[in-house]
């Protein structure tokens, strides 16, 4: 009599990713944790992937039960000498500066023209990456993903985002394969573009896109709630099929050793300064506090790492030059994995800068929590992330419209690091709901159902909109 596991051990299941092992892009954790996770339940996993590129021969066994199939980003040698054209026709400060001092009627003509110049390019770059830069290599992948379904008589394929031509990428080859597909959301699709007016070509143009690979999809996943509602709002008739399935922490919540500060306040941000991550609230705030009388600067620093230069067209060195804080400010660029650690142990307090995120959690939330250091969270109020973490002892959370909540809360950490010397931090038990364990057995449950590999899918672990 075959065994339940040797009878799943012939049975594939397709994954499309741009990011994956052995890449050590955020983006390939989630894909990497499921693939994992469903080999170990006995499925032969196929994933089609970028990998970092990495050198990757295709049918190896990249991970125990994980086969690779890799698909080369193309080169765009036509597209690349048109943006090194652009960036050379931007004119340099200097010229900018002279062409502004002229005042004649032939300036302000060649300023006319140089706008539309300016507009033209801006449109033809905008029609370029239309969605995103990966539409090539998704076509390729989709082609890829539908020949090694073929080989393996695949029963079910999984295509995660970002880029979100992945899921296009995923609904076709499903479609060619006849195979029930399940489209991750980890990110927003058009809700990134819908409130935008500048955007909203771009996004009367990627609705269709979404549309039909929602309603063609046989289940549809998000990391979040948030857009897990909104999907759901434009598509009412697939809000049975949409479900909720979050991030979380890989491996074991590590317990802090010691939650003693040594008499200091060492604040890090690790991570690029993108989107709404602005950084100059906790800066201006840290100067603040430093103008306090019974405030001793000598313990108390802050490390920004990464991509941190600047924050829109602002410099943080230029900001901080003559600023009282300036001496305990340290920029650092972006070192090795090994290097961040060594820094995140030495620190008290980790920051994350999730401004402006309504539709997302950041993966450096769950990072956090099983650090084994105090939080300092700055979003809104009324965020996901906000909602998800409240309560959990060691988070600080503050929303920069309150404009002396964040001078209050360094001011709290100082006293109790600096001056009484120890942090709070979660325990094990309050984080451990955050494991990725959770969502991948969701995954597993979901694919199990819909690949007709075992039982309908538990009550429980239907996280579809009427129960999350």
């Amino acid at each position: 009599m075959v065994s339940p596991r040797a009878r799943l051990s012939s049975q594939t299941v397709l994954l499309i990713s741009y990011h994956f092992h052995p890449t050590n892009e955020i983006g390939g954790r989630r894909t990497t944790a499921l693939a994992r996770h469903l080999a170990a339940r006995g499925l032969r996993v196929i994933v089609v992937s970028a990998f970092g590129h990495q050198d990757v021969r295709p049918g190896t066994e990249i991970l125990p039960g994980i086969i690779a199939f890799p698909v080369k980003q193309p080169r765009r040698l036509l597209l690349d000498s048109l943006v090194s054209l652009k960036q050379g026709a931007a004119p340099s400060p200097k010229a900018a500066q002279r062409t502004a001092q002229k005042a004649d009627a032939t300036a302000r003509s060649a300023g006319i023209m140089s706008r539309s110049k300016a507009f033209a390019r801006r449109l033809f770059f905008r029609v370029v990456f239309f969605m995103d830069a990966h539409k090539k290599w998704a076509w390729r992948a989709s082609r890829a993903a539908t020949t090694v379904g073929r080989k393996y008589g695949a029963l079910a394929l999984v295509s995660s985002s970002p880029p979100k031509t992945v899921l296009l990428a995923g609904a076709l080859a499903a479609k060619r394969l006849r195979i029930p597909h399940i489209a991750d959301f980890r990110d927003p699709w058009t809700d990134a573009v819908s409130t935008d007016p500048q955007h909203r070509t771009e996004y009367l143009l990627q609705l269709p896109l979404e549309k039909w690979v929602v309603r063609s999809a046989a289940c549809v996943t998000s990391a979040g709630a948030a857009v897990a509602h909104s999907l759901s709002s434009r598509y009412p008739a697939a809000r049975q099929k949409i479900h909720v399935v979050r991030n979380g922490y890989d491996g074991e919540a590590r317990p802090s050793l010691s939650r003693e500060t040594g008499g200091r306040l060492a604040i890090l941000f690790a991570g690029d300064l993108y989107l709404g991550r602005d950084p100059f609230p906790l800066l201006r705030s840290l100067e603040d506090l430093l103008q306090r009388p019974d405030v001793d600067r000598s313990r108390i620093s802050l490390t920004l790492m990464s991509r941190v230069e600047s924050y829109g067209n602002r410099s943080l060195a230029d900001w901080l030059v003559g600023k009282a804080c300036a001496p305990i400010v340290t920029l650092l660029p972006h070192l090795p994995p090994q290097a961040v650690a060594e820094e995140a142990s030495r620190a008290t307090v980790l920051v994350n800068l999730a401004q402006q995120q309504p539709y997302s959690v950041p993966a450096k939330t769950y990072e956090h929590l099983i650090s084994g250091r105090e939080m300092l969270l700055v979003c809104e109020n009324d965020c996901e992330t906000a909602q998800l973490v409240k309560g959990v002892r060691g988070v600080n959370q503050v929303d920069t419209r309150d404009p002396s909540a964040l001078e209050r809360t360094l001011f709290d950490l100082y006293r109790r690091h600096a001056v009484e010397g120890s942090m709070t931090v979660p325990t094990v038990e309050e984080v451990r709901k955050f494991s990725r364990e959770a969502p991948n057995e969701q995954f597993w449950c979901l694919i199990e159902k819909l690949a007709g590999l075992g039982p309908d899918l538990p009550r429980e672990a239907n996280l579809s909109l009427t129960a999350s």
